[in-house]
């Protein structure tokens, strides 16, 4: 009965060994089984970083192709800006040609105008230098007229009493008296010294 009772005991204890190993393996395969669930949600996280970190440097490309984007409008605007302000000052600096070209046609309007009235005055200051010059040699010629009036009247004078002796000779022989002694011949006239200006010969 003893051994029988052991026998029987021996393979229970197998069973049981058999059975705890059992348990071992399950525990083994629950630990590989939670150690590679790990493992997969260990590299799903992984990957979702790595997909995390690709759209963030994606997001990052984007902003800065924006921002080169909003660079190059800005670029843009600033030069959209500048050709009005070019335009402007080209428009000034042909404002400024215009009114030059005006200033100077201008002036040169103003001097032909002052060289035409001073050509205009010439010939009135010639006629006046001219009546000056008449009314001069009027002057002179009527200054002259009287002195040569005066030298005219002198020469007659001075003829008159060498007509009157004939007279007196012929008185004379009417009375019967003796002839008078000739008169004194009468100089002769010198018309240099009736001149107011002896110059010789003519008067």
């Amino acid at each position: 009965m003893a051994t029988a009772k052991k026998a029987a005991k021996k393979p229970a204890a197998k069973k049981s060994a058999a059975k705890k190993t059992a348990r071992k393996a399950t525990a083994k395969k629950a630990v590989t089984k939670a150690a590679s669930k790990k493992r997969v949600v260990a590299r799903k996280a992984a990957v979702k970083k790595t997909a995390a970190r690709k759209s963030a440097v994606k997001k990052t490309a984007a902003r800065k192709s924006v921002g080169k984007k909003t660079a190059a409008k800005k670029t843009a605007r600033k030069t959209a800006a500048k050709k009005p302000a070019a335009r402007k000052a080209v428009k000034k600096t042909a404002a400024k040609k215009t009114g030059a070209k005006k200033a100077a046609a201008k002036k040169a309007t103003a001097k032909k105008s002052v060289a035409r009235k001073t050509a205009a005055k010439k010939p009135a200051a010639r006629k006046a230098v001219k009546k000056a010059a008449a009314k001069k040699t009027a002057r002179k010629a009527a200054a002259r007229k009287p002195a040569a009036k005066k030298a005219a009247a002198k020469p007659v004078a001075k003829k008159s009493p060498v007509k009157k002796a004939p007279v007196r000779k012929a008185v004379a022989k009417k009375n019967g008296a003796k002839p008078a002694a000739p008169a004194p011949a009468a100089k002769p006239l010198n018309p240099a010294a009736a001149w107011p200006f002896p110059t010789g010969n003519r008067p």
